[in-house]
């Protein structure tokens, strides 16, 4: 079950995750191995895969209200 502190630290991992895997994209390998380590990191956080908490995060490097104003 999901209260709103777990739902809030989802949010948040998802949205850091989002910015770092728009950067990720581009052609260095340091901020792909730097979003592979954050991912690891809020999976453990949160206790799930990290496979699972990639596929909640959105490509295109913006995050959910993090959009051109």
């Amino acid at each position: 079950m999901i209260v709103d502190r777990d739902l809030d630290l989802l949010t948040e991992a998802v949205s850091e995750l989002a910015r770092l895997k728009g950067a990720a994209e581009g052609p260095t390998r340091f901020l792909a191995r730097l979003y592979a380590s954050a991912l690891e990191e809020w999976a453990g956080r949160l206790g799930m895969d990290p496979l699972q908490l990639n596929r909640l995060v959105p490509t295109g490097g913006l995050a959910p209200g993090h959009g051109p104003r």
